[in-house]
């Protein structure tokens, strides 16, 4: 990676897992896996699963230094935005990574800090505040990090899925006002499958994304 201002020196890594697509769903995050997968959920929106998450790694992982000093290697992904952003370098380390979208993602970003040490209790409507967070993004951070949910993230995938179940649905994400019914059409299939909404979720990412 070049480097981004003339004064750092090339990154050093920290060691963190990558978000895996296809393996998503985990109950049991701790709050920094929590800051990851909420960074995840806001830069997947419309974009290849696999493509943003190796992105996300890049951003989180390539850390700068500054004046010789490493940022600590105990900070967590929200810690290491917040250097960014008392160092004036959020947006342009967000397109040295490359990750597209970026006064939307800024202003998510900057938006969910405020949710720091809290992002197991956080609610639906406190995500949907927050500029640049819809109600598909705050429903999959949820779905995929708590149990027993009954939401829908109403993605293309899971809209195919429904029209060809016969349901008259739109083929992108509805608007919030339509959300709530076309989530209802899912939740039903998902109980008359018996299944779980996160795996079902899950399942049919993994046969409509090929």
């Amino acid at each position: 990676m070049k480097k981004v201002v003339d004064n750092f020196a090339e990154p050093d890594r920290v060691s963190l897992v990558m978000i895996t697509p296809t393996n998503i769903t985990n109950y049991n995050r701790t709050q920094a896996e929590l800051e990851e997968f909420l960074l995840f959920a806001i830069l997947v929106a419309g974009k290849t699963a696999k493509t943003q998450a190796e992105k996300l790694n890049l951003f989180l992982q390539d850390h700068p230094v500054k004046n010789g000093t490493l940022n600590e290697r105990k900070d967590s992904p929200f810690d290491f935005i917040e250097r960014l952003i008392n160092l004036n370098m959020l947006k342009l380390w967000m397109m040295d990574c490359k990750l597209g979208q970026y006064n939307r993602l800024d202003k998510a970003i900057r938006g969910i800090l405020q949710f720091k040490g809290k992002l197991d209790s956080v609610t639906l409507d406190e995500l949907e505040s927050v500029d640049g967070i819809g109600s598909k993004t705050a429903r999959f951070f949820v779905l995929h990090s708590r149990p027993d949910q009954k939401i829908a993230v109403l993605d293309t995938h899971i809209l195919k899925f429904l029209s060809e179940k016969g349901y008259k649905v739109p083929k992108a994400t509805p608007s919030k006002k339509k959300y709530g019914k076309i989530e209802e059409y899912f939740l039903a299939e998902c109980d008359k499958a018996g299944k779980n909404v996160a795996d079902m979720d899950l399942e049919i990412w993994k046969t409509y994304s090929k």
